[in-house]
């Protein structure tokens, strides 16, 4: 029978967090090496346009990875997708690690990142998928994305330490501790089943049946397992009621019954503007900021490097914990609006360069941080996971995601080359500065709250009115009313 109730979920939440180490883990894995002799002898000395390739091919071909999964991704489970995506991560480190040219190593980083695309596709819709409680969804898929800055922490730390040593361990261990993640993640997800939604989106009723009697412990006919059944059925049969398949005019203006398109666009926007902010810039060229462009000694930066990023891990977790007190337009608004206070000073404090205002620019970018960490780090992929419609939730989340790598390649290769040109200097974090203000009115104007509603329940929040009156609808809208009953029922002191 195996294991029963939270216990499945909790095991989901493990390995998508094991599994989101393993990105975070090459965010910061290679900004504390870029700078070490050891590398840069291996590497050929690269100039800055090389360096910015090795950084940003990881980032494309996770663009790429998303893809596959957006046209082939109801083919597998979600659970094969995530196991096949880290056998392909650790094919890549191992080219990775042995490299001994830039060329070998773009390679072995395509390779991780296709891996990487695979696995922040799939996680966050299988551990959404996986949890029956609502309070429980948003802290599951949070989790991954504190995970994910753990996993950049734990490799500046280990990047750190390593600058003691006086070999090509210095770099090639930290590369090649990658494959322990990618392991552990397999190890602790392969025994777990895959979602009860996608096994009923496939037609697999019995083992879907089967699946929701160990989620809820229940017998299928019991009423909450039952509600729960009827709820993804419910779902399944108002997406086949829309008649409107996905059309490109839908994308910028969507009169279709379950506003799919819309929905898709609200989430790619959303995780692109997020990646627009500056978060891969600063995490992935770190030191680099501290050393070079603040003027920090080498030490002293790969230490505050590695500072910076516990500090974003740490306000993860923060998030984690209180991400159902509030909605999720209060915590991605809120964000933005204090996101752009720091990182408008510390724009301004580089513009005027020297000791003391390095040191207060420093102390804004650690606030910024601060800040992105339980806000729109997580809250993205929360929100984004949530809002597809089921027929397309792999398509639409898919899709989100690729918007984030694409956005990250934008920063991460033409970033450090901008800030290297003179004329240009410090003005390049004005472009940053702009995105993180217009995600206000953004998430004010075209982002419904989700916060309390089960996945089929926010159908209900896209739907036309041309589809209330079908069952379907009236079997979602009896299950808000009680929901919306036991939430007022448990507030009460």
């Amino acid at each position: 029978m195996g294991l029963q109730g939270e216990k499945i979920y909790n095991v989901a939440r493990i390995a998508g967090s094991l599994g989101f180490i393993t990105f975070g883990w090459d965010a910061g894995v290679l900004g504390g090496i870029l700078l070490t002799p050891e590398f840069q002898t291996a590497m050929g000395f690269p100039d800055v346009t090389i360096i910015s390739m090795i950084a940003s091919t990881f980032l494309l071909a996770s663009w790429l990875g998303c893809i596959i999964i957006a046209a082939f991704g109801m083919m597998m489970g979600r659970r094969s997708w995530i196991i096949v995506g880290n056998v392909v991560q650790i094919v890549g480190t191992i080219i990775s690690a042995t490299s001994f040219s830039y060329g070998q190593l773009i390679a072995g980083r395509v390779f991780i990142g296709i891996g990487n695309g695979f696995l922040t596709s799939m996680i966050p819709i299988y551990v959404a998928e996986m949890a029956v409680r609502t309070n429980k969804r948003g802290q599951g898929v949070n989790a991954m994305i504190a995970a994910a800055s753990a996993g950049t922490a734990l490799a500046y730390w280990v990047d750190f330490g390593m600058v003691f040593a006086k070999s090509q361990a210095v770099w090639r261990f930290p590369v090649a501790f990658q494959i322990f993640w990618s392991l552990c993640t397999i190890a602790v997800i392969y025994p777990n089943p895959d979602s009860p939604r996608y096994l009923y989106a496939k037609g697999f009723d019995t083992e879907g049946d089967a699946l929701l009697e160990r989620l809820y412990v229940g017998a299928i006919t019991d009423d909450e397992v039952k509600q729960g059944k009827m709820d993804i059925l419910a779902s399944i049969e108002l997406e086949k009621a829309d008649t409107a398949r996905l059309r490109i005019k839908d994308f910028f203006w969507d009169t279709s019954e379950m506003q799919a398109a819309r929905r898709i666009r609200t989430g790619m926007i959303l995780v692109g503007v997020a990646y627009l902010m500056g978060i891969d810039m600063i995490f992935y060229y770190m030191t680099t900021i501290f050393e070079v462009y603040i003027g920090l000694a080498p030490l002293v930066a790969g230490g505050l490097a590695g500072a910076a990023t516990t500090v974003l891990a740490t306000a993860n977790y923060t998030g984690v914990y209180f991400m159902e007190r509030l909605g999720r337009k209060v915590w991605l608004m809120g964000g933005a609006a204090g996101q752009t206070l720091f990182l408008a000073i510390f724009t301004g404090l580089l513009s005027s360069p020297g000791p003391q205002t390095g040191a207060a620019a420093a102390a804004m970018l650690f606030c910024w941080i601060a800040v992105f960490g339980p806000t729109w780090g997580p809250v993205t992929y929360v929100y984004a996971s949530e809002i597809m419609p089921l027929r397309y939730r792999h398509l639409g989340f898919a899709l989100s995601v690729s918007t984030q790598w694409i956005m990250a390649f934008i920063t991460v290769f033409a970033g450090p080359i901008a800030i290297a040109n003179p004329a240009v200097g410090w003005k390049t974090w004005i472009w940053f500065l702009v995105f993180n203000f217009l995600a206000i009115p953004f998430v004010y104007f075209c982002c419904p709250e989700t916060r309390g509603s089960s996945l089929e329940e926010i159908d209900l929040l896209f739907m036309s009115g041309a589809l209330n009156d079908t069952a379907a609808a009236r079997t979602l809208k009896h299950e808000n009313i009680i929901n919306e009953k036991s939430i007022e029922g448990s507030e009460t002191p």
